[in-house]
C-alpha cells in the first residue's frame, strides 16, 4: 500500500480530487458560458484538466490498495465504483476541455492551424462549448458523489 508520512496515500490524495475536480468543472461551465472570461480561464482550465487525469488515476490506485488491506463493506464497494467512474470521467473531461479550448481560444487555436475550417466552424465550436459545459457539470457532480460516498464509508452515514 502506498503511504505518505505513515498514512495511506488515498486519504491524502483524495483531497486534491475533491477540491480541484469541482473547481475544474465550474471553470469549464464558466468558460463555455462567458466568452469574455475565456482568455483568463483557458490556460488554468487546460492545465487543471490535464493534471486531474493522473491525480484521479493515482488516487484511485491508492484507494484500491487501501480497499484490499481492509475489510470491504457495501459502502466501500459503492465508493470504489464511483471512483472507477470518476477515473473515466476525468479522461473524457480532459479531452472535451482540450477540444473546446483549441476551437474557441484564438491564442491557442492558432497553434493548431492544421485544423483549418474545423476550427472556424461555428457549429463545431458551439457543440464543443455545450459539451464542455455538460462535461464540467458532470465532472463536478461525479467529484461530489464520489467524495460523499467515500466520506460516508468512513464516517458511516
Amino acid at each position: 500500500m502506498i503511504e505518505i508520512a505513515g498514512l495511506p496515500a488515498h486519504i491524502l490524495l483524495v483531497h486534491a480530487v475533491v477540491v480541484l475536480g469541482p473547481i475544474a468543472g465550474l471553470a469549464a461551465i464558466i468558460y463555455a458560458a462567458a466568452p469574455r472570461w475565456r482568455r483568463y480561464l483557458a490556460w488554468p482550465l487546460g492545465v487543471l484538466a490535464l493534471l486531474l487525469v493522473p491525480i484521479s488515476l493515482v488516487t484511485a490506485q491508492a484507494g484500491e490498495q487501501l480497499e484490499e488491506s481492509r475489510p470491504a463493506t457495501e459502502m466501500i464497494r459503492e465508493h470504489a465504483e464511483q471512483g472507477d467512474v470518476l477515473k473515466i470521467v476525468s479522461v473524457i473531461f480532459f479531452v472535451i476541455v482540450a477540444a473546446m479550448i483549441v476551437t474557441s481560444y484564438d491564442p491557442i487555436g492558432r497553434r493548431f492551424a492544421f485544423l483549418g475550417s474545423l476550427r472556424d466552424n461555428r457549429a463545431v465550436r458551439l457543440v464543443l462549448l455545450v459539451a464542455g459545459a455538460l462535461a464540467g457539470a458532470f465532472f463536478l457532480y461525479q467529484s461530489i458523489v464520489t467524495g460523499h460516498s467515500g466520506a460516508a464509508s468512513v464516517w458511516g452515514r
